[in-house]
C-alpha cells in the first residue's frame, strides 16, 4: 500500500507523529505523577487520566499504530509478527480508554453492622431529577479549578426547563438573623466571650435563646455558657442563689425501658452485677463507672481522671432475645449517650443515666426575669459563686480563668431565621458545608431562588413543572450489598502500629440469590462478581479503617474499582505477546532460515 496510500496515511503513520505522540504522553504521565502528590488522587484522575485531551492522546498513538501497520498492507508473510504486535498495542490502547472513560473508582465506608449497596466517588455533582426520579441531568464542579462564574450559570434540562446556578460556595454556615417584634415574648441573647490568653479573640459570639432547646446552652473550653428564663420572682431568687454546700450521696441511678416496660436501678446496688429485667428476658450487665470521664489521648480508652463526679458515665450492656446492646451513658451530656447495637436493631430498649451527685465543673449562666430584669451567675466549679446583673455592651469579669463576658444585644420578642452565609474553610478543617443558590425557570414563570445544600434533597417549583436537585458525591450502583460484620485490627506487641486489619463483610446479591462471607485486608482484595473476564467485577479493597473509641462501632474504608477494558486488556497483552513471539522465535517459519527481522516500525 506503501505506492497508493495517501499523504493523510503517510503523514498518520509516520514516525514523526509517533516520537511526538509518545514524548506528550511521557511528559503528561510523569507531570501527572507529580501533580498526583501535591493535589491528590482524585484530581489526578479528574485533570490528567480521565480528562478528554488524555483519551485524545491515547487514540492519536492508537491511529499512528494502525496506520503505520496499513502502510504495509498488502502484508507479506514475513510481516505477521509485526501486523499482530501492532494489532495488540491498538487493542490495549482500546482497552486503556474504555476503563477510563467508563470505569469506576470510588469507595464504600462501613460501620460494623451497616450495608451499603452504592459506591462514593470522588467527584461532587449536582443531579436534577424528575418526579418520577429520572435523572434529568447530571451537572459536575470543581470549586478549585472550574468555578461558577460570578454572574452564574445556565444549563437545559428539556421541555423548556431551564436551572439557574446564581451562586455556588465551596463552603457556608447558617447564620441565625434575629429582628425585633414577634407576637408574642421570645427572649434572647446575642453574647461574647473573650479572653486575654486568646488575644482578646471572640471564644463565642452567637445568639441564646432560652426557648430553643437547640440553643440553649453551648460549651465552651472546660465550661457551659447557658441561657435561662425566671417568669416569676421567686424562680429568678432561686436561679441566682448560691449552691448548696452539700450534695446527695451515691452514683445515681439508671433508668431502662426494655420491651414496653420500664426499670429503675440505685447504680451503687447494680454496678458489676448482671441484673434480670423481670419477666422481659433481657438482662443488665453494668460493667464499668467513671467519675471523671476522659479518653485517654494515648490508648484511647475510657478512663477517670479523678473520682469526683464531675463527668459521670457508665457503661453498660444490655443483652435479651436476638438482641445485644452495648451503652455508654453520660449524665451531664445525655444527647452524647451511644447506644452500639451488636445483634438486632435495639429499637425496643432504651437507656439514661442521671448521676446523684449535683452538676460539678464551670458554668456561666445568663438570666431573664420578670420586668425586663437581666442577671447572671457564675460558678467555677471549685466553690467560687458570683452573681450580678447584666447590662448591655458592659464588660463583666466571669470569674471563669480570664473570660470577659458581654452581651451585646438582648430581644424580648425576637423573630427568627436563618440565613446561608459562605464561610472560609480553615487550614486543616476537612469538614466542609458547599451549597448552591439556584433558580428553576420555566417560560416566563420562576420558582424563588432557593438553597441547595450539601447531602439534603430539595424540591423545586415552577409553575406546573417540578424537580428534585440533590447535590453531593456522585454514586455508581453496585447491583449488589455489602454489609460489613465485624472489623479487627491486629498489632505489632508493645506498639500501637498495627500489624494486620481486616474486615469480615458479607455480600448479599438478591438478583442472584448469592449470600457470601469475605474478608478483605492489605493486598488482598475481593473480586465481585467473580466472573472468568472479570467484565462486571467490582475489586473491594482495605482502604483505611478508625476504631470507634468510647463504645462507639468500628468503622472500615474499602476502595472500589470496577474496569470494563479489562478484556481488551487482557487480550491486547497476549496479542502483543504473540506477535513478538513470532517475530523472534518463529523466524524459520515465517521468514525462513536466513531471514533477519524486519524494523518493528
Amino acid at each position: 500500500m506503501n505506492g497508493s496510500s495517501g499523504p493523510l496515511l503517510r503523514l498518520l503513520g509516520s514516525l514523526k507523529i509517533a516520537v511526538v505522540t509518545l514524548t506528550a504522553l511521557a511528559v503528561s504521565l510523569a507531570w501527572g505523577t507529580v501533580y498526583e502528590s501535591l493535589h491528590g488522587t482524585p484530581a489526578a484522575q479528574r485533570d490528567f487520566y480521565q480528562a478528554g485531551w488524555f483519551s485524545a492522546l491515547l487514540g492519536l498513538l492508537a491511529v499512528n499504530v494502525a496506520a503505520a501497520a496499513l502502510l504495509r498492507y498488502p502484508w507479506k508473510r514475513q510481516q505477521t509478527g509485526l501486523v499482530v504486535t501492532h494489532l495488540g498495542i491498538i487493542i490495549l490502547l482500546a482497552g486503556a480508554m474504555v476503563g477510563f472513560r467508563f470505569g469506576v473508582d470510588g469507595h464504600i465506608t462501613l460501620t460494623e453492622g451497616a450495608s451499603a449497596n452504592t459506591v462514593v466517588i470522588d467527584q461532587e455533582s449536582l443531579r436534577v431529577a424528575d418526579p418520577q426520579g429520572a435523572i434529568l441531568r447530571r451537572i459536575e464542579f470543581d470549586f478549585e479549578s472550574a468555578p461558577v462564574p460570578a454572574g452564574g450559570a445556565r444549563y437545559r434540562l428539556g421541555g423548556g426547563l431551564e436551572l439557574e446556578i446564581q451562586q455556588a460556595h465551596a463552603n457556608t454556615r447558617e447564620s441565625l438573623v434575629v429582628e425585633r417584634g414577634a407576637s408574642e415574648a421570645n427572649p434572647a441573647f446575642h453574647v461574647k466571650l473573650t479572653s486575654a490568653t486568646m488575644g482578646n479573640a471572640a471564644a463565642f459570639d452567637e445568639w441564646l435563646l432560652p426557648r430553643d432547646p437547640n440553643r440553649t446552652e453551648v460549651g465552651v473550653g472546660p465550661a457551659v455558657l447557658r441561657v435561662t428564663e425566671a417568669r416569676t420572682p421567686q424562680e429568678l431568687a432561686a436561679l441566682t442563689a448560691p449552691p448548696p454546700a452539700t450534695e446527695p450521696s451515691g452514683k445515681g441511678t439508671l433508668s431502662l425501658d426494655v420491651a414496653g416496660k420500664h426499670f429503675e436501678f440505685k447504680l451503687d446496688d447494680v454496678l458489676g452485677k448482671r441484673v434480670p429485667l423481670g419477666a422481659t428476658g433481657f438482662t443488665a450487665d453494668v460493667r464499668d463507672y467513671f467519675a471523671d470521664f476522659r479518653l485517654d489521648s494515648e490508648t484511647h480508652k475510657p478512663v477517670s481522671v479523678s473520682n469526683q463526679p464531675n463527668n459521670p458515665a457508665v457503661l453498660m450492656l444490655v443483652t435479651g432475645p436476638d438482641t445485644e446492646i452495648r451503652f455508654f451513658l453520660f449524665a451531664n451530656h445525655p444527647s452524647m449517650n451511644i447506644a452500639r447495637p451488636a445483634k438486632g436493631d435495639g429499637k425496643n430498649v432504651s437507656a439514661a443515666y442521671q448521676s446523684g451527685a449535683a452538676t460539678r465543673g464551670a458554668q456561666l449562666v445568663l438570666i431573664t426575669g420578670p420586668g425586663g430584669q437581666l442577671r447572671y451567675t457564675s460558678n467555677n466549679g471549685k466553690g467560687a459563686f458570683k452573681t450580678g446583673e447584666l447590662k448591655k455592651g458592659a464588660a463583666i469579669e466571669t470569674g471563669l480563668a480570664d473570660w470577659t463576658l458581654q452581651v451585646l444585644d438582648f430581644v424580648p420578642d425576637a423573630k427568627l431565621h436563618m440565613e446561608l452565609q459562605p464561610a472560609p474553610m480553615l487550614p486543616g478543617d476537612t469538614r466542609r458545608s458547599p451549597a448552591l443558590r439556584v433558580v428553576l425557570h420555566k417560560g416566563s414563570v420562576s420558582s424563588p431562588p432557593t438553597w441547595v445544600r450539601w447531602g439534603q434533597p430539595t424540591p423545586l417549583t415552577a409553575g406546573d413543572a417540578r424537580v428534585t436537585l440533590s447535590y453531593g458525591w456522585e454514586t455508581h450502583p453496585l447491583g449488589f450489598t455489602v454489609k460489613l460484620d465485624k472489623f479487627r485490627a491486629k498489632r505489632y506487641e508493645g506498639t500501637d502500629m498495627p500489624a494486620d486489619f481486616r474486615s469480615f463483610i458479607t455480600i448479599e446479591d438478591n438478583a442472584r440469590g448469592i449470600t457470601a462471607q469475605r474478608e478483605v485486608w492489605m493486598n488482598n482484595p475481593v473480586t465481585y462478581p467473580a466472573d472468568w473476564f472479570g467484565v462486571r467485577g467490582f475489586k473491594l479493597s482495605q482502604a483505611s479503617y478508625r476504631e470507634g473509641q468510647a463504645g462507639e462501632p468500628n468503622e472500615t474504608t474499602l476502595g472500589v474499582t470496577w474496569d470494563p477494558g479489562w478484556p481488551l486488556k487482557f487480550l491486547g497483552f497476549w496479542t502483543l505477546c504473540a506477535g513478538m513471539f513470532i517475530m523472534y522465535y518463529m523466524r524459520s517459519y515465517f521468514f525462513g532460515s536466513a531471514a533477519s527481522v524486519p524494523d518493528p516500525r
